[in-house]
């Protein structure tokens, strides 16, 4: 539970008791390049933390096309609030970019801390605070910025995860097509 624990800690600005609570419940996972983490329309009440590699969190479109909604990488995490929050299914996919150690707990465990410590209320408020931030960024250069601007936002926002990942997935990312990618490198390489 090494990455969970050091995030988590991070995030609660202190160390954080009850962490046998978290034990029966976790796993540490490997997936190879390209293998789903999950798919959609499945029960998956875990918070997921990347140990190493890099996941992308795609939705499809009715016709097939793939939409890269983030990727997560060393450090991070990712969950499905429609599972956790509403007791839905997934609604989109988990797929490792290349070959990633995942580090899988039970929701359920953490909500349990949350209820018996205040520490724990403040590492998981900080987290969610952390998400609604990356969210609402995200958000707002979909909806406000060129496709030239949103790649150089991604190029910032993402300087270690950009050299390691195909150009179809960053196109995927902007919602532009890889060619129109290709246009945009190729203004941003003349200027």
């Amino acid at each position: 539970m090494k990455q969970t624990k050091i995030m988590l800690e991070n995030f609660a600005g202190m160390s954080l008791p009850g962490w046998d609570v978290l034990t029966p419940s976790y796993q540490l996972r490997h997936f190879g390049k390209n293998e789903n983490i999950f798919t959609v329309g499945e029960w998956q009440p875990y918070v997921y933390v990347v140990r190493s590699g890099i996941v992308k969190l795609t939705y499809l479109s009715e016709s097939g096309e793939e939409w890269i909604k983030s990727f997560i990488s060393e450090g991070d995490f990712f969950a499905c609030p429609n599972v956790l929050i509403t007791g839905l299914t997934t609604d989109y996919f988990a797929t490792a970019v290349d070959a990633c150690d995942i580090e899988q707990v039970d929701y359920a465990a953490v909500n349990q801390l949350t209820e018996q410590y205040p520490v724990w209320q403040r590492a998981i408020r900080q987290l969610l605070a952390q998400h609604i931030v990356r969210k609402e960024q995200r958000e707002r250069e979909l909806l406000t910025m060129a496709p030239e601007a949103r790649y150089q936002s991604f190029l910032k926002t993402y300087p270690t995860i950009a050299a390691r990942i195909q150009l179809r997935d960053v196109a995927h990312y902007l919602g532009v097509t890889p060619e129109a990618l290709s246009r945009i490198r190729k203004r941003i390489a003349s200027d």
